[in-house]
């Protein structure tokens, strides 16, 4: 039985849409109907994250119209996302005619996505849902009272088939939607809500033929067609293996991902089913067929399959003729608007594209396939910061500044990559800008979500939070819920850099901050500037939620992009770093009596950019100026994911006792990433450096040897050309007087303040952070907490 929020049937029942209320009207089977004959055939077409793609509509129609005319029988089924995060041509006009092109379309049914919620639980009751022509599903999200407030599921019958449809939206939408936009709802586990309502039918003797799942939720990787996605993510194993063995097909969504194949029906030996995800922005159209046994089993005749909609295809009918109309009446509308330069680039400004969709050559990352729809195509890995959230990181900082509502306080920008929903590219698109022009319609695509720009006061600590927070956890703190994402990058505004180690627990995995090339004050107040959206929780900001003084700029993030772009003309991509990830893979070993002689090794990972037209990185230099330069390839190492390099610092032992050394972390070839990471000197377990190696000059005795008559100079000490670092507890000054020496020769390095003195109106030209470690309680990470390493970089 369905089970309606209090409100909802009336306004189902006042819309009196044909489509509508077909559907309805066969959700509840007499008993005894009759049902399909051994031998018939259906076809079940599926497509996912439409996002108002406007300008796929018509090649999307093209497909669908095709498969109907090969299929006596078929349904066409959404998984959600069929509205917002659209391209410009839908987003200007609040996605009036996606719904109109999906109604013309022949849509039997959708599953509710997280962003059917974008503007609010009530536009998705009183105009979303009155507007499309077909029942929008979602059987896991239910009021205070633990009531379901949407449909949980229909019944369509076509030719004598009844299929029943069972929709479910991913509990992620806690993390992606505004929380007050989605106020009072709780978002069920999906596998479970399906579940029940095929319990549900069971125990009422609703009859049906057979029943598809239509998850707003998938895998996080691509496969190959017949393959199975090599896919981690709890939530999508269970919906593979614990979804009810009753449901003979299983449609995904939410992750973009492609992949249609067959895998085993729990408890059924020797039976398979479909499971099919089709992308993004109608890139695709996912199709099974499937045939009636005697038993009323129904098995697949072939393999499912994706049809690229890039893919010839010449079909006409009185659908495809109408959905073509409705979009280019659309698009054509919003052209006037869309059309006008706001900017220009030097070059593709990207997210960043993974290996699955995008490669090396010539050294220049490039993607795999021919960008065929601007609009619609990008990166999107949300697991890797990027050129462009850092472009966008900075546009809202330049904003606030510019526009004189900083005030007093140090400015962070602050930019979540699921926001992201379009690349600038330099090439000229299908509109006829110009090589290089940047568009409204453009500018729009990239961050269509219309929120306004606000800011607020945070602590040092509450932002080193936030920046823990990368890594996902609930509102209480505790780990993430099963399917969600472990890790999105933001992006930061130039002005901040910070080193991390991944793999360090949760809350404990930033290793230090700097701010403008200074240690972040954890006591200070810092003006944090980004989209209103993150500080009422979104994208599970639980410490930006909890931020002072918090105001509304008035603009749109768009419009402050914008203004940005206008500012700064021809604009290059920026593939430097502001962040990089370090672990100590060994601390080293000396003792002389024993024979140990074993160096340290550091291994340093995330230097290279992932954004389109980023160089290949070859290899990382760690300079420690009078103690040597160290080199490693930076590539491909075992057990380790993705690229890293391990650097030895060969002869480490030679550093007198006391001595705090910068190294100085540079990329080959320049992209502009220079990372100071301050390390302190080795003790001996016994004996001293031996002099054939480091020179009669380190007397240093080993710790605790009662000699107190025995000086240790500090590193040319008395030298004006190369000055001692500090042994006090800032790392600001040992990174600024040995910082300078580095073999980048910059002023970036002095202090690590390059990004911010005297080039605020030039692209970014590196990356200084100096993470001090603790040395016996005294060295710690700008007050907000030791780092508790020293003992693994002695020599025992």
């Amino acid at each position: 039985m369905f089970e309606h929020s209090v409100r909802r049937v009336p306004r189902r029942a006042a819309v009196g849409l044909g489509a509508a209320a077909l559907a309805l009207s066969g959700a509840l089977v007499p008993l005894g109907a009759v049902a399909a004959e051994p031998g018939q055939q259906v076809t079940l077409m599926g497509f996912n994250d439409f996002h108002g793609a406007l300008g796929g509509a018509s090649a999307l129609a093209c497909q669908v119209e095709s498969v109907r005319a090969e299929s006596a029988t078929s349904f066409l089924l959404s998984a959600g996302d069929n509205v917002g995060g659209s391209s410009f041509e839908s987003a200007v006009q609040n996605d009036e005619p996606t719904i109109d092109v999906l109604n013309a379309l022949g849509v039997d049914a959708s599953a509710i996505g997280n962003h059917e919620y974008d503007q609010g639980q009530d536009d998705l009751f009183e105009r979303i849902e009155p507007r499309t022509a077909f029942p929008d599903l979602a059987a896991n999200v239910y009021d205070a009272s633990g009531e379901r407030v949407h449909e949980a599921y229909t019944i369509i019958e076509r030719d004598g088939v009844k299929v029943v449809v069972i929709g479910a939206v991913t509990t992620k939408t806690v993390g992606k939607v505004s929380p007050v936009a989605i106020e009072g709802l709780t978002f069920g586990d999906p596998v479970d809500a399906v579940n029940d309502v095929i319990g549900e039918l069971q125990a009422d003797g609703v009859e049906y033929d057979l029943a598809v799942a239509v998850y707003h939720e998938g895998a996080s990787t691509d496969a190959e067609p017949g393959e199975a996605p090599a896919n981690t993510d709890p939530i999508f194993d269970k919906i593979v293996t614990e979804t009810d063995a009753e449901v003979d097909a299983i449609f995904n969504g939410d992750s973009h991902r492609t992949y249609a194949y067959q895998a085993a029906v729990p408890g059924e030996d020797g039976e398979t089913r479909a499971i099919i995800q089709t992308g993004s922005s109608a890139a695709n159209l996912g199709a099974v067929t499937l045939e009636r046994d005697a038993e009323g089993d129904w098995d697949a005749v072939a393999d499912p399959e994706l049809r690229s909609t890039e893919a010839e295809c010449a079909t006409s009918t009185s659908v495809t003729e109408e959905v073509t109309a409705i979009a280019d009446g659309a698009i054509a509308d919003a052209a006037e608007v869309g059309a006008e330069p706001v900017g220009t680039v030097a070059g593709d400004v990207t997210t960043s594209w993974d290996d699955s969709k995008a490669g090396y050559v010539d050294g220049v990352r490039v993607p795999l396939e021919e960008v065929g729809n601007q609009a619609t195509t990008k990166g999107d890995n949300r697991y890797r910061h990027s050129a462009a959230g850092n472009m966008l990181a900075d546009s809202m900082k330049w904003y606030l500044e510019d526009a004189g509502l900083a005030g007093e306080n140090e400015v962070i920008g602050f930019m979540n990559p699921g926001g992201i929903r379009a690349e600038l590219w330099d090439a000229e698109s299908e509109r006829g800008e110009g090589e290089g022009v940047v568009t409204y319609a453009e500018a729009n695509s990239m961050v269509p979500f219309g929120n306004t720009l606000n800011s607020g006061e945070v602590t040092g600590a509450q932002f080193k939070q936030m920046l823990e927070e990368q890594w996902q956890r609930t509102a209480d703190g505790g780990g993430v819920d099963e399917g969600d994402e472990s890790f999105l990058a933001f992006s930061v505004s130039e002005n901040v850099e910070y080193v991390f180690d991944s793999t360090r627990g949760t809350d404990d995995r930033i290793l230090d901050i700097r701010i403008n090339g200074e240690p972040i004050d954890p006591d200070a107040t810092y003006t944090i500037v980004t989209a209103s959206f993150l500080f009422e929780g979104g994208d599970n900001m639980w410490a930006l939620s909890e931020a002072q003084d918090v105001r509304d700029s008035g603009v749109l993030d768009r419009d402050a992009f914008i203004s940005y772009l206008a500012a700064n003309p021809d604009l290059a991509p920026d593939y430097s770093q502001r962040q990089i990830d370090l672990q100590i893979v060994d601390g080293g070993e000396y003792d002389s009596e024993a024979g140990v002689d074993r160096d340290p090794v550091l291994r340093l990972a995330g230097l290279e950019s992932q954004s389109l037209g980023a160089p290949e990185i070859t290899s990382v230099t760690v300079d420690a100026g009078e103690y040597g330069s160290f080199e490693a390839p930076y590539g491909a190492i075992d057990g380790v994911d993705g690229l890293a390099a391990d650097v030895t610092l060969t002869d480490w032992l030679c550093v007198p006792e006391g001595t705090v050394v910068p190294l100085t972390i540079t990329a080959t070839p320049e992209t502009g990433t220079e990372i100071v990471y301050e390390i302190p000197a080795f003790t001996w377990t016994s004996g001293g450096a031996p002099t054939d190696i480091c020179g009669d000059d380190t007397e240093t005795p080993a710790p605790g040897g009662g000699d107190d008559d025995t000086e240790t100079p500090a590193p040319s000490d008395g030298d004006d050309e190369t000055p001692a670092p500090s042994d006090g507890g800032s790392s600001t000054d040992g990174g600024s007087s040995s910082g300078g020496s580095s073999s980048t020769g910059g002023s970036s390095s002095t202090g690590g303040s390059s990004s911010s003195n005297g080039r605020s109106d030039l692209p970014r030209t590196g990356a200084t952070v100096a993470p001090l470690l603790a040395v016996a309680g005294g060295l710690s990470l700008a007050g907000l907490g030791a780092l508790g390493l020293r003992h693994r970089l002695s020599r025992r």
